[in-house]
């Protein structure tokens, strides 16, 4: 059977779906995509350890609908990426899927998120990136249902949960651990004036991972404010308080009259912290800018939680009907606060540059460069930086539109 049996199968029920609500459904659309992109990268693994230089292609065929009708939507996006390099260790296939639907009623909005992810730890977006020196296939799949309730014109309330599964392929002898995470959050989003809007926020998070060797509950609670001053000009910051029950299990193995005894011993853990997230915008006739800080914690793979600083700036920008271009970085600082099998504490130098060519409607020629830069903060007898460069150029055809009702 393919690999790509499962999502074949729900991409074929999603078609279906949309051709046989012809009759009720007021707008409808089914485009594809597919891009071609060519790779070359000197340090694929972000080492310090001899290597070569990765070489490689990917080919990207996506997706994407929509049915639209007064009281309920629901969007489709599927994509498929086959990276082929000349290393066959670094083959890969990814899937990508995920399927929304939103019902409204009065002052009451229902939805529903499907989310299917099957993606490598080569990928130099991943939080994984550079931990292993070889590819590790993740698979993350998540359901979320959610409520919205318009309690007055000023005032709104969310309430959602969310269940993810996380697995990792093939990833023995590495310390990646997966896991289940169970989380529920609950929003309240108040207009103070036309510029000003309060919010505050309450989520609960309760981990589990397969092996059973840590355990956590995880509560946070936010208060901010997003404020515009003008129309080109905005800021928004959330802050707030986190805490952490975490319990961890530690084995020990010793020799007694010749026959070994393993000793379990359960270990709780309790603190607090801080979470934040603030940035501001600034809107150009054709792009814009945009600077982020943040703190957050974050469940790792290797059956734990980390505590996340990041720093992030981007500037876009379009130069005419055919050009735009893109250039962004960011610096994250892991450390982790309730340790698994293995202790990852690290920094992490991120920027990236993108141009993108519009010839028509239907092709668009892109290229982009990355840079990565990773350092792990336990290690002192290494004063080695491993640094990543990364050089993309890649052809994509919008196909016409499959299907309009």
């Amino acid at each position: 059977m393919s690999k790509f049996s499962d999502i074949y199968k729900i991409l074929a029920v999603c078609v279906v779906l949309v051709q046989a609500s012809d009759a009720y459904a007021t707008e409808q659309s089914l485009e594809a995509d597919i891009g071609v992109r060519a790779e070359v990268n000197d340090n694929i693994f972000l080492t310090t350890l001899p290597h070569n230089t990765a070489k490689g292609i990917v080919i990207m065929p996506s997706l994407s609908g929509f049915i639209k009708e007064e009281n309920w939507e629901t969007k489709l996006r599927a994509r498929i990426k086959s990276y082929r390099y000349t290393d066959k260790n670094l083959n890969s296939n990814d899937q990508y899927f995920d399927l929304t639907g939103r019902y409204l009623s009065d002052r009451n909005i229902f939805s529903l998120n499907i989310n299917h992810d099957l993606a490598s730890s080569l990928n130099s977006t991943s939080s994984d990136f550079g931990i292993v020196a070889r590819r590790i296939n993740s698979k993350r799949q998540s359901i979320m249902p959610q409520y919205t309730r318009l309690l007055t014109e000023r005032l709104i309330a969310t309430f959602s949960y969310t269940y993810r599964d996380i697995d990792y392929l093939e990833a023995e002898n590495t310390g990646f651990t997966p896991y289940i995470t169970n989380t529920g959050a609950g929003t309240l989003i108040y207009d103070l004036t036309e510029r000003d809007k309060l919010t505050i926020s309450l989520t609960a998070v309760d981990y589990t991972s397969r092996n059973d060797l840590v355990k956590y509950q995880l509560f946070m609670s936010r208060i901010g404010v997003d404020h515009k001053f003008s129309k080109i000009l905005s800021a928004d910051f959330l802050i707030g308080i986190s805490r952490r029950n975490s319990t961890s299990l530690q084995s020990q193995s010793f020799d007694f009259l010749g026959r070994p005894i393993i000793v379990t011993q359960e270990i709780d853990t309790k603190n607090r912290g801080l979470v934040l997230d603030a940035g501001v915008t600034r809107l150009f006739e054709r792009g814009q800018v945009e600077g982020r800080v943040s703190r957050d914690n974050t469940a790792n793979s290797f059956g734990g939680l980390d505590q996340v600083d990041r720093v992030k700036i981007s500037f876009s920008d379009k130069l005419s009907a055919l050009w735009r271009y893109k250039i962004s970085g960011r610096y994250e600082n892991f450390t982790s606060i309730s340790s698994g099998s293995r202790n990852t504490d690290r920094k992490i130098y991120f920027f990236k540059t993108e141009v993108n060519y519009s010839m028509n409607r239907n092709w668009n020629i892109n290229a982009s460069y990355v840079y990565a830069q990773r350092r792990f903060k336990n290690n002192f007898s290494d004063t080695r930086v491993p640094q990543s460069n990364r050089v993309y150029i890649g052809l994509t055809y919008n196909f016409p539109l499959l299907s309009t009702f």
